[in-house]
């Protein structure tokens, strides 16, 4: 596949499908090889789709598989109360490396330390003083940082292939996005994997163009009816049909509004009204609506109005 392309899986590859993966054979298919043990250049893959589609479960996918042939991942998640922070992604990806930056070139070394908020001249980063640090230290300088981070990431896939892996990346801050554009653009002679889950429609600066794609989209029809069927209380009849239409092949929907619906109906095939919500899945589309235009709110909120109002009648 070329540079901006949308990733084709192939789907002779062979695949574990894990827990609850259904439909996803070319999905898999692509992350397997993205993984292989023989890889031996760097390569980018963001793996893009809506909330519930699916992106986290086949990034947990490539964690495993690295990690089953004893090689290395590091591993970050965006949260959206950290995206103020700066560098905050890119601590957590890296904390579990930080005694190796005793082995960077000096400036480059000081430079990442002080964008981790650590002292200069700690051997040891759990022994730091964070606070009396920050108050002295100047601003890091964003090319040492970004050099730093890929010197230690090369350095740290000398013995083995490196998957790296940043799921919900768009609540990523800034300034660890730029530092991960910046090794994006450079490793591609390093044995290492960039793995970027982003929400469907989400600006992800640095990683807009350019890369390879991953698009995770609705579950076909024969596959939604599949993992309906793989429910601990398959839905039936009406039910089932409503489900189907209201999920529109989204994968988190289709499990949570079998599980409500069960809940609501034992038998599974007479709920009346609207169907019931869980809160995993009000919370995940609740997040995801905030971000969306204040107009499309507004419209949002009145139809959710005119469908309470008609909600008694249908009872």
């Amino acid at each position: 596949m070329k540079n901006g392309e949308r990733a084709r899986a192939g789907r002779d590859s062979p695949a574990e499908p894990g827990p609850a993966v259904v439909g996803r054979e070319a999905e898999i298919a692509e992350i397997r090889s993205r993984v292989a043990a023989d890889r031996s250049h760097g390569s980018v893959l963001v793996v893009e789709g809506d909330p519930g589609a699916g992106k986290s479960v086949l990034l947990d996918l490539a964690v495993r598989l690295t990690r089953d042939t004893g090689q290395r991942v590091l591993r970050a998640v965006g949260s959206e109360s950290e995206t103020p922070l700066a560098f905050a992604g890119l601590h957590q990806l890296l904390r579990p490396v930080l005694r190796s930056l005793d082995g960077l070139p000096a400036r480059q070394r000081s430079a990442l330390r002080t964008a981790l908020g650590l002292a200069e001249d700690a051997g040891d980063a759990e022994h730091t003083d964070h606070a009396d640090h920050a108050d002295h230290a100047s601003p890091p300088d964003a090319l040492l940082v970004g050099l730093a981070v890929l010197t230690l990431l090369s350095d740290l896939s000398e013995p083995a292939p490196l998957l790296v892996v940043v799921d919900d990346a768009q609540w990523i801050d800034r300034a660890s996005l730029d530092v991960l554009s910046f090794l994006a653009r450079r490793m591609a002679g390093e044995p290492v994997t960039l793995l970027m889950g982003v929400r469907a429609a989400a600006v992800l600066p640095g990683f807009d163009k350019g890369y390879e794609r991953l698009e995770i989209g609705p579950l076909s029809g024969d596959a939604a009816n599949r993992l309906l069927d793989e429910q601990p209380k398959r839905p039936t009849g009406r039910t089932r049909a409503r489900i189907l239409r209201e999920a529109a092949g989204n994968p988190l929907a289709l499990v949570e509004l079998a599980r409500a619906a069960a809940d609501r109906e034992p038998e599974g095939s007479g709920v009346e009204g609207p169907l019931p919500v869980t809160d995993r899945l009000e919370g995940i589309f609740a997040r995801h609506l905030r971000h969306l235009p204040e107009a499309t709110r507004r419209a949002l909120l009145l139809l959710a109005a005119a469908d309470a109002a008609d909600a008694p009648a249908a009872a």
